[in-house]
């Protein structure tokens, strides 16, 4: 796909005009990334119109006590760093790679704008893809407000789904997107440990799959119980009675998910910005 036929799927840049659209895509350039790869650093200027081509971007904002939040999760053919670039003020966050590879496209700042001074509709559809931006800020601040951490995970895991994710015939849904469990801690704000106990609780049971290519949610009944969005149902297990997701007792949770992390001899390694997590089997 070309420069321009990409531009012209950038929702920031829906209705502009062919001509604005050929000028832009003559200035245009694609890199290539890998996973941990930083776009640039909270504080840095914006000097370029930023497209995602393929692959995610996920912004991370760091908090004063050293703990990352993950603010939003950016894919094709999203622009990430709007307001920024046209207000010319530095980036408040990072953005990382959060995929195996990335593809971008920039065009230069300045060209951009003398777009915009031009062709007043470029501005209404900035504006348009600002106020989706926003709506997507609102389900990151669902997700951090969703109480307990196994509730914010559920709601994330949701979210995701919502976004990007695909139904199958046999019921289950594909979340096409690759996270390790630092990025999932990220995403809702907790500990690393956290996220795996919880994870591995819900793979053992059958709610949720990592995969390769990123996650299957198998049933999707418990998974939005656990975010609060229907009754618990509990389940008899043998030997164990009924118990629903979010019951078990914490003492109990930590010695089935420190069990669970011996015989499956999951880790985390530190990559270039990211952490891979890898398991044997």
């Amino acid at each position: 796909m070309g420069h321009e036929q990409i531009l012209q799927r950038t929702p920031s840049l829906a209705g502009a005009e062919p001509a604005v659209l050929s000028r832009l895509a003559a200035l245009a350039s694609t890199r290539h990334y890998q996973r941990g790869a930083l776009l640039w650093r909270a504080g840095d200027d914006a000097r370029n119109f930023n497209v995602v081509q393929a692959g995610l971007i996920k912004v991370v904002r760091t908090g004063s006590g050293g703990r990352r939040s993950m603010c939003g999760l950016f894919g094709p053919p999203e622009s990430i760093g709007d307001v920024v670039l046209l207000k010319g003020v530095p980036y408040p966050a990072d953005a990382v790679v959060a995929t195996e590879s990335a593809t971008m496209l920039t065009v230069p700042r300045a060209a951009l704008l003398g777009c915009v001074e031009s062709s007043p509709q470029i501005g209404v559809s900035i504006a348009c893809a600002i106020h989706t931006k926003l709506c997507a800020l609102h389900d990151s601040i669902e997700v951090l407000s969703a109480g307990a951490v196994e509730a914010r995970l559920a709601t994330a895991l949701l979210k995701l789904y919502e976004r990007f994710g695909d139904d199958f015939d046999d019921g289950t849904s594909s979340i096409p997107v690759t996270l390790a469990r630092r990025e999932l801690a990220d995403l809702v704000s907790t500990a690393v440990e956290t996220v795996i106990r919880i994870m591995t609780r819900w793979e053992r049971d059958g709610v949720v799959a990592t995969l390769d290519h990123g996650f299957v949610i198998q049933r999707r009944k418990e998974l939005e119980a656990a975010a609060g969005r229907a009754p618990v149902e509990n389940r008899v297990r043998s030997g164990e009675g009924a118990r629903g997701l979010g019951e078990l007792s914490d003492t109990r949770e930590r010695a089935a998910a420190d069990l669970d992390l011996r015989t499956e001899s999951r880790g985390v390694e530190l990559g270039d910005g990211a952490e891979v997590e890898r398991r044997t089997e």
